[in-house]
């Protein structure tokens, strides 16, 4: 039986880290990051906090979630702004398993409800760096006023408004502001600046403020690489009883870890992450990294997700352990992902050949659950340009990405219950789904309208442009193809009586 701990606070630390942690609380923002999420606190802050430690940066975070869920915000003040985040997995041959409690925020808020605390941020001279993780649904354009963005805006639209009171207040100064949207968008920093332009207009911001933002604001495309499966619920106790401290908002990770940027590297003297000898790339084009990762990678991750939860997978290492799955991941990478490259990306097996094993890892316990989440807009940015290329070069679709597609919409034949929205799986179990208000109920209205799923619900799902960026059913006839692959996939689970 275990012993009962304490909560993770400054109780908690030795002499030298509740020094440490107190210096962090009394130094100047010079982050705001909007994004609470288990990924940039694994990865961005766990980054900063080595910078920290080496005494390379003086500086702390203020944190703010994108939405109005504030269950880790209210978790991360309740310890004190601290959290742990564990590396598990191999180097070489060696087993990972590192330990780091993580001090970097000086304030923890959720800007939804504390937009003062968000203005007055904005006021700080000492701010370099504000960086994001909405996801690909939070980096879009919302028409909104001025007046309601506080309550009603997205985060490009907060940001704007964010921008326009820091130029008002401190337009004078000619410091620079580095913007990081780590959000999986190609070109998410140019995405990012073009929706604050928008909302600019919509705001009826000054031509001085547009002036300012050109030159003092520089928007940084990026691209992040991490897996990181989060909160490890079911070994929690586990790690509890090691730590000598319970941490709601402890957080794993893979070892592995890169931060790939488009820029010049001087700007590391305003971050110094690479100065501190983290696997930061300042290059010159994203282009072929950013290829590589989010269609392999990532494309992997969202082809199996949908599927693997229908047949009642959990876990992605499960997923990859099954022989028949990981035929079929292996199948479409060598076959449709990687051909659908040319000869852009020249490390291209070299990485693919990566991704089973860091899949594999038997100490990430990454929940095909939270991959799943907003799975339409991850098929549309991480899958749908493959499929494309596949179209171009061979007049045909690709297979075993058309079953992917197939399960997505099985996937999403969901209802409303009064705890979100639920589907259930080839053998009756319920499961949830997690998207964005308007997919979900675009996906009930069409699960309860076709009581059939027959080619008039397919053509009705996949010409909803709203979705998919596109009408899809202007390519070939994908009609035809979802159709048999989805009425395959229930045949091939039909109970037998």
């Amino acid at each position: 039986m275990s012993k009962e701990l304490r909560s993770l606070s400054m109780d908690c630390l030795t002499q030298s880290q509740r020094e440490h942690h107190e210096k962090v609380l009394n130094s100047p923002v010079k982050i705001m990051q909007v994004g609470e999420g288990n990924f940039l606190m694994s990865f961005f802050d766990w980054m900063v906090d080595q910078a920290i430690k080496k005494g390379n940066y003086n500086g702390s975070i203020a944190l703010t979630c994108p939405l109005n869920y504030d269950g880790k915000i209210n978790t991360l003040n309740s310890q004190d702004k601290l959290y742990t985040v564990v590396q598990r997995g191999f180097k070489g041959d060696n087993e990972i398993f590192e330990q780091d409690i993580i001090s970097v925020f000086s304030k923890v808020f959720n800007y939804n409800v504390e937009w003062d605390t968000f203005m007055n941020i904005a006021e700080q001279e000492s701010l370099d760096v504000v960086i994001s993780n909405t996801t690909e649904a939070g980096l879009a354009y919302k028409n909104v006023s001025l007046e309601n963005v506080a309550t009603e805006g997205l985060y490009p639209g907060k940001l704007t408004a964010f921008l326009m009171h820091r130029f008002n207040t401190l337009g004078h100064i000619s410091k620079k502001l580095l913007i990081f949207p780590c959000e999986l968008v190609a070109e998410n920093g140019r995405v990012l600046k073009e929706f604050v332009a928008k909302h600019a207009e919509d705001f009826g911001a000054s031509e001085e403020f547009k002036a300012w933002v050109n030159e003092n604001c520089v928007f940084l495309n990026n691209l992040v690489d991490r897996i990181v499966p989060g909160y490890p619920r079911e070994d929690s106790q586990a790690y509890f009883d090691r730590f000598g401290y319970k941490d709601e908002a402890m957080s794993m990770c893979e070892p592995f870890f890169l931060w790939a940027i488009e820029g010049s590297e001087e700007l590391d003297k305003i971050l110094p992450l690479k100065e501190s000898g983290l696997n930061v790339q300042w290059l010159e084009s994203l282009h072929d990294t950013q290829l590589l990762k989010v269609r392999i990678l990532n494309g992997s991750h969202t082809l199996i997700t949908p599927q693997s939860i229908l047949k009642g997978f959990n876990q992605v290492d499960e997923v990859v352990e099954n022989e028949q799955m990981k035929e079929y991941l292996n199948e479409t990478l060598q076959k449709e992902i990687l051909p659908s490259l040319k000869n852009k990306t020249g490390n291209k097996e070299e990485f693919a050949s990566t991704v089973l094993g860091r899949f594999r890892n038997p100490h990430i316990k990454h929940k095909l659950e939270s991959i799943s989440m907003n799975s339409v807009s991850k098929f549309q940015n991480r899958l749908w340009p493959t499929i494309k290329s596949f179209i171009e070069d061979n007049n045909k679709f690709p297979e075993n990405m058309m079953i992917g597609l197939a399960g997505l919409l099985r996937f999403y034949q969901i209802s409303k219950r009064e705890n979100g929205y639920v589907g259930y799986d080839f053998n009756g179990n319920e499961y949830k789904v997690f998207d964005t208000p308007e997919v979900l109920e675009f996906m009930e209205n069409a699960n309860s309208k076709f009581e059939e799923k027959n080619e008039e619900y397919v053509r009705y799902v996949l010409s909803e442009d709203k979705l998919w960026g596109e009408d899809l059913t202007k390519y070939l006839n994908i009609v035809e193809v979802v159709t048999e692959k989805l009425q395959a996939m229930e045949k091939e689970y039909e109970p037998v009586h």
